[in-house]
Protein backbone atom coordinates (compact mmCIF):
# COMPACT_ATOMS: atom_id res chain seq x y z
CA UNK A 1 0.00 0.00 0.00
CA UNK A 2 2.56 2.35 0.79
CA UNK A 3 4.01 1.64 -3.20
CA UNK A 4 0.21 2.80 -4.17
CA UNK A 5 1.08 6.08 -2.17
CA UNK A 6 4.58 6.87 -3.39
CA UNK A 7 3.61 6.09 -6.82
CA UNK A 8 0.31 9.14 -6.56
CA UNK A 9 2.17 11.88 -4.79
CA UNK A 10 4.80 11.35 -7.28
CA UNK A 11 2.10 11.22 -10.25
CA UNK A 12 0.35 14.22 -8.46
CA UNK A 13 4.11 16.13 -8.50
CA UNK A 14 4.37 15.50 -11.71
CA UNK A 15 1.14 16.95 -13.35
CA UNK A 16 1.61 19.55 -10.51
CA UNK A 17 5.13 20.95 -12.03
CA UNK A 18 3.58 20.09 -15.94
CA UNK A 19 0.79 22.71 -14.86
CA UNK A 20 3.61 25.17 -13.24
CA UNK A 21 5.56 25.29 -16.14
CA UNK A 22 2.72 25.59 -18.92
CA UNK A 23 1.52 28.90 -16.67
CA UNK A 24 4.87 30.12 -16.30
CA UNK A 25 6.10 30.30 -19.62
CA UNK A 26 2.11 31.58 -20.72
CA UNK A 27 2.03 34.57 -18.39
CA UNK A 28 5.76 35.27 -18.82
CA UNK A 29 5.60 35.58 -22.26
CA UNK A 30 1.99 37.46 -22.02
CA UNK A 31 3.39 40.49 -19.99
CA UNK A 32 6.41 40.36 -22.67
CA UNK A 33 4.14 40.81 -25.73
CA UNK A 34 1.59 43.46 -23.53
CA UNK A 35 5.00 45.51 -23.10
CA UNK A 36 6.29 45.26 -26.39
CA UNK A 37 2.39 45.99 -27.81
CA UNK A 38 2.40 49.06 -25.39
CA UNK A 39 5.73 50.21 -27.46
CA UNK A 40 7.62 49.50 -24.74
CA UNK A 41 10.59 47.63 -26.09
CA UNK A 42 13.48 48.13 -23.78
CA UNK A 43 11.17 46.90 -21.14
CA UNK A 44 9.90 44.10 -22.63
CA UNK A 45 14.01 42.91 -23.40
CA UNK A 46 14.48 43.15 -19.57
CA UNK A 47 11.73 41.22 -18.76
CA UNK A 48 12.72 38.63 -21.78
CA UNK A 49 16.38 38.61 -20.62
CA UNK A 50 15.10 37.99 -17.02
CA UNK A 51 12.89 34.82 -17.56
CA UNK A 52 15.67 33.13 -20.25
CA UNK A 53 17.03 30.97 -17.93
CA UNK A 54 13.84 30.05 -16.78
CA UNK A 55 13.22 29.38 -20.34
CA UNK A 56 15.98 27.65 -21.17
CA UNK A 57 14.87 24.79 -18.75
CA UNK A 58 11.34 24.52 -19.91
CA UNK A 59 11.81 25.31 -23.70
CA UNK A 60 13.68 23.71 -26.42
CA UNK A 61 17.11 26.22 -26.93
CA UNK A 62 16.41 26.62 -30.78
CA UNK A 63 12.89 28.85 -29.63
CA UNK A 64 14.79 30.63 -27.05
CA UNK A 65 17.58 31.67 -29.56
CA UNK A 66 15.19 32.39 -32.80
CA UNK A 67 13.35 34.63 -30.08
CA UNK A 68 16.78 36.15 -28.89
CA UNK A 69 17.69 36.63 -32.11
CA UNK A 70 14.39 38.72 -33.39
CA UNK A 71 14.85 40.93 -30.32
CA UNK A 72 18.07 41.94 -31.62
CA UNK A 73 16.80 42.68 -35.20
CA UNK A 74 13.65 44.66 -33.68
CA UNK A 75 16.01 46.92 -31.42
CA UNK A 76 18.61 47.29 -33.86
CA UNK A 77 15.87 48.36 -36.82
CA UNK A 78 14.22 50.56 -34.20
CA UNK A 79 17.39 52.58 -33.26
CA UNK A 80 18.43 52.61 -37.01
CA UNK A 81 15.13 54.62 -37.12
CA UNK A 82 13.07 52.29 -40.14
CA UNK A 83 10.33 52.14 -39.61
CA UNK A 84 9.38 49.45 -42.81
CA UNK A 85 11.80 46.93 -41.52
CA UNK A 86 10.65 47.82 -37.15
CA UNK A 87 7.29 47.09 -38.02
CA UNK A 88 8.10 43.44 -40.20
CA UNK A 89 10.77 42.45 -37.34
CA UNK A 90 8.29 42.89 -34.65
CA UNK A 91 5.32 41.34 -35.86
CA UNK A 92 7.93 38.34 -36.29
CA UNK A 93 8.82 38.42 -33.26
CA UNK A 94 5.38 38.67 -31.68
CA UNK A 95 4.35 35.69 -33.52
CA UNK A 96 7.28 33.87 -32.25
CA UNK A 97 6.34 34.78 -28.51
CA UNK A 98 2.85 33.54 -29.22
CA UNK A 99 4.22 30.37 -30.82
CA UNK A 100 6.37 29.94 -27.11
CA UNK A 101 3.09 28.65 -25.05
CA UNK A 102 2.08 26.63 -27.20
CA UNK A 103 5.34 24.25 -27.16
CA UNK A 104 3.99 23.63 -23.74
CA UNK A 105 0.37 22.71 -24.27
CA UNK A 106 -0.20 18.38 -24.29
CA UNK A 107 -1.16 17.73 -27.74
CA UNK A 108 -0.37 15.10 -30.82
CA UNK A 109 1.94 17.50 -32.33
CA UNK A 110 3.83 18.34 -29.54
CA UNK A 111 4.43 14.25 -28.90
CA UNK A 112 6.15 13.98 -32.24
Amino acid sequence: MRRLWIAIALFALLIWGSVWSSRTVETTVDEIIAEIEAGRLEAAHEKWSAAETRFGALLLHEEIDEADRLFERVRTAKAAGEQGDYALDRAELLIQLRHLPDLEKPSLKNLF
